[in-house]
């Protein structure tokens, strides 16, 4: 822990947070002991927990390898973020011609913008993909810019995009952990989710006025109860990959499997094992007050300190000892002090690992101790009652 000056209501502060995490919290040293458990026949594979983001159990989470088609796991996020589903697409040569998996897309045909993207994540097809980044980015060269711009901003730090589909390309690579990251990220939109979840769509022909009935390559929306996404990926390179997503319990989990002889037989133990062994823990509401902090030069000599966020970690349920929970004030607080001014972080540690944090909030005003700001309090309070009244 960083070394900062507390007072006496600081350190009542930690041992009301303590009591807290020990009555409520484990061991996450018993995470590893349950993988060690684990036979996954993957390459590499993470299990994310989708509302905290802990990893619940990692093989090789960050060795860059191939992804194949779980590349359009990016592509779908920014169609989703930059178009609108109703706009419509006219195909390209080049998009029609795109080698691999495919929609079969006719050159001068068009499509709508949502009819394409279950092309592309049920279908898994590669034209499609083509068609809809040259329609966000104007060429797909623009298009991968963006795929690799956001996933930097997602902390995707270990991934590069070549193209839009997953292709094999020496510079086109991701992590099992990055993967994790992006699918997080791109099951909070509400539109991709269900997109994911669909079994079957049914789309028109541009070519007739019969509509297609496509179905999604996931097996496990039929065969895994609660499962609700996301992509299933193969080149010869890349091996079989997949990322799966379910939800039981109201906690939904997401499991990244790369290159996977064994591909629904690691998909099924690894949602088990993060549905059925772990649980969601509350720790702080957004505003509960933690404790008190000392302020310097203030009417008052304290300010409560309250949590910025709901505070929630993954534990598993075999539990045994206490997590750690730290904090960490931004230097010493002066007044005057803002209600909501930031104070610093709440922390939750595994060990020396850094689990999560969460902002420390001023969960009241402060006024310094002189005529000056005693006058501005009294207007301040004398403006707010003229206000209510």
């Amino acid at each position: 822990m960083d070394s900062y000056r507390y007072d006496h209501s600081m350190h009542d502060m930690r041992k009301r947070l303590w009591v807290v995490i020990l009555l409520s919290c484990c061991c996450f040293s018993s995470v590893i002991e349950g993988a060690e458990r684990l036979n996954v026949s993957a390459s590499s594979a993470v299990v994310m927990d989708q509302q905290t983001g802990q990893v619940l159990w990692a093989k090789n989470p960050d060795w860059k390898r191939p992804m194949a088609s779980l590349t359009k796991i990016m592509t779908a996020i920014l169609i989703l973020e930059n178009c609108d589903l109703d706009d419509t697409v006219t195909i390209s040569r080049e998009a029609a011609r795109t080698p691999g998996s495919s929609m079969n897309l006719r050159a001068g045909t068009t499509y709508q913008v949502r009819d394409l993207l279950y092309g592309l994540m049920l279908l898994s097809g590669n034209d499609a993909a083509a068609a809809l980044a040259e329609h966000s980015g104007g060429r797909i060269d623009e298009f991968v810019a963006m795929m690799n711009k956001k996933a930097l901003l997602l902390g995707a730090t270990n991934t590069n995009f070549a193209n839009p589909h997953g292709l094999p390309d020496e510079k086109h690579y991701s992590t099992a952990h990055d993967l994790a990251l992006l699918t997080r990220s791109s099951l909070a939109i509400p539109e991709f989710a269900a997109l994911v979840a669909s079994d079957q769509a049914v789309i028109p022909d541009p070519m007739d006025a019969a509509h297609l009935s496509i179905y999604n390559k996931n097996r496990l929306l039929w065969e895994f109860e609660g499962a609700n996404g996301v992509k299933t990926g193969y080149t010869l390179k890349a091996g079989r990959c997949l990322v799966a997503s379910a939800t039981r319990y109201g906690r939904q989990v997401v499991a990244v499997i790369l290159d996977a002889p064994r591909l629904w037989e690691d998909a099924v133990t690894l949602l088990n094992y993060g549905l059925e062994e772990h649980k969601n823990i509350m720790i702080a509401q957004k505003g509960q007050e933690l404790g008190t902090a000392s302020v310097q030069g203030g009417l008052k000599g304290t300010v409560a300190v309250v949590s910025g966020n709901d505070v929630w970690i993954t534990a598993p349920k075999a539990q045994s000892e206490a997590a750690k929970i730290d904090y960490v004030i931004s230097g010493e607080i002066i007044a005057p002090v803002e209600k909501w001014a930031p104070l610093g972080k709440l922390r939750v540690m595994d060990g020396e690992k850094l689990l999560l944090e969460a902002p420390l909030l001023a969960g009241e005003q402060v006024v310094e101790r002189s005529w000056a700001g005693r006058l501005r309090h009294f207007v301040h309070r004398l403006r707010r009652l003229l206000v209510e009244h």
